[in-house]
């Protein structure tokens, strides 16, 4: 009776202290480790274990344990069903009590559990918020008697460890969410400073092209559209950045330049950053709204073919923009802000060079810039 009363004591005051230290632990292998140290001295048990369901919901992993010789911990799994004690519970939902495996018909004893002599044991759940988190376990290499108070109190102590699991993974989820938080911020600042510089430079330059306020009014608002067109499908992209293809696409769909049977695009899917993104923005602006005027897109026989390729040594993006099927000047008689554009601003914003040259078949440009610092493959073809 003394030694029930002595067992029930320690038990109670290993169930408050851990309640006490999950509040303090905010590392999770930590508190799993300390969770199966406590029960092994509560209950003078030889093996305890800590088996965490995974994602897939049909196989358990050794998370944590104490006295199981290396190799286990961490790397051991096995499959979540009714064959194997653990999984029984966990099917079940409800503790599962072996005093002798070697006499279970039940269950599918684990091979590394053999190696160890594994005869008795006690698994226990660890319920999530959502789902069971995973198991508890007791074991011990000769049969033991565990009884119904000792199931009693693996699973008050399962329960403070599900409560401080939960808080665990949503403090970690809230810290994630507050590093997004700020590199968004850090983000969209360095884009709004981005954005500004480049208003500011089209308008300068808008200017010294304009004959009149009205072609001023009016070209300007279409290079901000342009630009306006580039922030909505940054805002809209999950990781900050857009396929070049897309970028492209948007500038052809706006000039009404997107037929397939006049225009062919094929390159790889390149995901640019936002600075990039705006770059190519304003230059395919100014190459569509050129085709559409006097180019490919200003006769109905015109074509445009639009390709792109990535180099190797030095990684580079080069893009040809051809256009076919179109009488005009070999070299227009003046070269304006759209050509400063494509020339100058690629030089400037990404790096890299633009060659804008005109024949007696239409527009013909290639822009090169590298790859790194821009942009990334991200597998496929366009």
């Amino acid at each position: 009776m003394h030694d029930e009363i002595r067992k029930l004591k320690r038990q109670t005051a290993a169930l408050a202290s851990f309640g006490t230290q999950s509040l303090r632990t905010h590392d999770l292998d930590r508190l799993l480790t300390e969770a199966c140290e406590t029960v092994a001295m509560s209950l003078d048990a030889e093996l305890v274990k800590v088996l965490e369901l995974l994602p897939d919901g049909e196989r358990m992993l050794v998370r944590s344990g104490v006295g199981w010789n290396p190799g286990v911990v961490g790397r051991e799994i096995f499959g979540a069903h009714e064959l194997s004690p653990s999984g029984y519970a966990m099917q079940m939902d409800k503790p599962v009590i072996s005093g002798d495996v070697g006499e279970e018909l039940r269950f599918e004893i684990p091979a590394f559990m053999r190696e160890h002599h594994v005869r008795s044991m006690v698994n226990v759940v660890i319920h999530g918020e959502h789902r069971a988190w995973g198991v508890l376990e007791v074991d011990a290499r000769a049969p033991h008697a565990f009884d119904d108070d000792d199931a009693v109190f693996l699973q008050n102590y399962a329960n403070l460890l599900a409560a401080a699991i939960d808080r665990l993974e949503t403090e970690a989820a809230l810290n994630r969410a507050v590093e997004r938080s700020e590199l968004l911020l850090g983000e969209l600042q360095h884009r709004v400073r981005n954005l500004l510089l480049n208003i500011r430079s089209l308008a300068r330059r808008t200017r010294r092209s304009s004959g009149t306020l009205d072609d001023f009014s009016e070209a300007f608002e279409a290079r901000l559209q342009a630009l306006g067109r580039t922030q909505d499908m940054l805002t809209r992209a999950m990781d900050g950045t857009i396929a070049l293809e897309e970028v492209l696409r948007q500038e052809l769909q706006a000039h009404g330049m997107d037929d397939p049977q006049r225009t062919l695009l094929r390159g790889p899917c390149i995901e640019l950053t936002g600075g990039a993104a705006q770059a190519l923005a304003l230059a395919f602006h100014e190459l569509a709204t050129n085709a559409g005027k006097y180019g490919a897109f200003a006769r109905p026989e015109g074509r445009l073919s639009v390709t792109w390729e990535i180099t190797e040594e030095p990684e580079h993006v080069v893009l040809h923009w051809r256009e076919s099927e179109v009488e005009m000047p070999a070299e227009p008689e003046r070269r304006g802000f759209g050509s400063e554009t494509i020339e100058k601003s690629i030089a400037y914003m990404l790096a890299g060079e633009a060659r804008l040259s005109f024949s007696g078949d239409g527009a013909d440009c290639e822009i090169r810039f590298p790859l790194s610092g821009q942009g990334h493959v991200s597998g496929g073809q366009g």
